[in-house]
């Protein structure tokens, strides 16, 4: 343990949690993070019958509760510069929600939690990789569990640095504090190196959404798009249809300038990323073989990318900020009650209406079309993967570890952030609430997207193009075979791991 306050404070965290649920350890919990319980009586009422023995455990996991690790130390890389880990309590609720949540793991595992905080950033990104493959070359136990980046972190795959999760104890990716989708899209061959939810608090903050400016909407005369999604009908064509003939020269500049009111902000190439899921565009579909084919070019891809060309580079009423553009602070446009809709992430709530005097609303991505099943979403490329690295002193142990820390993360981190921090305190009303669940329930994944990087940089291809301007068809046609090659090529490597 890291010290003998942190064991005596974890007990008492334990049992204060346990006294008002009289929680019987014998009992699996419910998806739902398993809270609740009978009335406990009060000290007066000497009539209440007593309380059922049978009572729900405060866990989400089912790991047994005689695991014991035997004080095993288990050392998790975190990219640092994200804070995902706490060392003490400080009085701010995330932090200290991640702080509590060691304390739980550490006592009821008998392990103790080491977080290493290694930098990371896109320049240092291979610095940071290396780290991750020198420590297993050179078995030096410097991790277990490494985290990173998932842009880049699948390219350690075929590196043999991760052990397969699905080999492992205690695992159990059906739990909702594992992204499913994303666990059944990247397994190759059958085999699993890496996962993310809500372990990392950026699988919340990385949800891409639409911001809207509710004053102006108003006043415009236009529909409320919140009604819209829930009728099914927030479509592209919807949004485009409100964006038109919203643009007005604000600064009096007599061009289109960054003090300027705008329809769309696409602030940059990146934010162009989220209507790729949103529209069901994906660069591969896996076969009823797991193999994933490239099915990325197609007539409705030519669809949607003419109409992202038509926002970025035609119309008055959107403003896109890529290289060579018009620069703007996006955030600052939309708190200044001068954008209709910005495409961010949840992150970027709190920063965009803390000082906002307009009203303003959440959205999801829109559909391509009023036929499709769902409203999707992208989890930025900043998102964090997990994987259990095959030098870990103890493969047992660390696998306990990390789906108890991943458990009591949905347990205490997670409602701190979602529910404290946006659905609370930076949302407008309880509609705004129902927003960020629906919207955080369409995100999807794709093995191409995912794995893109070491497929030679596949899911940097939309992206690119945008960014030069260039054209689709023939872009692809240049590519598309250098792609199929890599897919090949790394699954060989990974088969070759059998």
């Amino acid at each position: 343990m890291k010290n003998s306050l942190k064991t005596v404070i974890a007990s008492l965290l334990v049992f204060s949690m346990l006294l008002p649920l009289l929680a019987s350890c014998g009992e699996r919990a419910a998806e739902n993070g398993g809270e609740g319980g009978s009335s406990v009586p009060s000290q007066g009422n000497t009539d209440v019958q007593p309380a059922e023995t049978e009572e729900k455990r405060i866990y989400a996991d089912d790991i047994p509760d005689d695991a014991k690790c035997n004080g095993q130390s288990v050392k998790f890389m975190w990219w640092a510069e994200n804070r995902e880990f706490a060392e003490e309590y400080t009085g701010e609720v995330v932090n200290d929600a991640a702080y509590e949540r060691e304390l739980s793991v550490e006592s009821r595992l008998n392990v103790d939690i080491v977080n290493v905080g290694e930098s990371y950033t896109w320049d240092t990104k291979d610095l940071y990789l290396d780290k991750i493959r020198s420590s297993v070359m050179a078995n030096d136990g410097a991790y277990d569990v490494a985290s990173g980046q998932y842009a880049t972190m699948p390219g350690l795959v075929a590196d043999r640095v991760f052990a397969n999760l699905k080999d492992l104890p205690y695992l159990d990716f059906s739990k909702p504090y594992w992204v499913q989708q994303l666990i059944e899209e990247t397994s190759v061959n059958g085999k699993l190196f890496l996962a993310t939810g809500d372990l990392s608090k950026v699988t919340i903050n990385q949800v891409w959404c639409v911001m809207g400016n509710d004053t102006m909407r108003a006043n415009l005369g236009l529909d409320n798009p919140v009604d819209l999604v829930h009728e099914g009908t927030w479509t592209k064509d919807a949004m485009n249809t409100m964006l038109t003939g919203v643009y007005a020269d604000t600064d009096g500049d007599q061009v289109k300038s960054s003090g300027d009111t705008f329809g769309l902000v696409i602030a940059e190439a990146n934010c162009t990323y989220p209507f790729l899921n949103a529209w069901e565009i994906s660069y591969t579909t896996l076969n009823e073989e797991g193999y994933p084919e490239l099915t990325f070019y197609n007539d409705k891809t030519v669809a949607a990318w003419e109409q992202m060309m038509a926002w970025c580079f035609d119309s008055q009423d959107v403003a896109y900020g890529g290289e060579g553009y018009v620069y703007f602070n996006a955030g600052n446009a939309f708190v200044e009650g001068r954008t209709l809709f910005n495409i961010g992430q949840f992150a970027s709530v709190k920063a965009c209406v803390e000082n906002m005097e307009d009203s303003y609303i959440l959205l999801p991505m829109p559909k391509w079309d009023v036929e499709q099943a769902g409203y999707y979403t992208w989890l930025g490329e900043s998102n964090t993967l997990f994987g259990i690295l095959t030098s870990a002193a103890d493969l047992d142990a660390t696998a306990a570890a990390m789906e108890m820390m991943a458990a009591e993360s949905y347990r205490l981190v997670s409602p701190a952030i979602y529910e404290i921090n946006m659905k609370t305190r930076y949302s407008a009303d309880q509609e705004m609430s129902r927003m960020f669940d629906l919207i955080r329930g369409g995100v999807v994944f794709n093995f191409g997207l995912v794995y893109g990087f070491a497929m030679n940089y596949m899911n940097i291809f939309w992206k690119g193009n945008i960014t030069a301007n260039g054209n689709l068809s023939s872009a692809w046609k240049s590519q598309e075979k250098s792609y199929k090659a890599a897919i090949d090529q790394f699954f060989a490597a990974v088969e070759a791991m059998d």
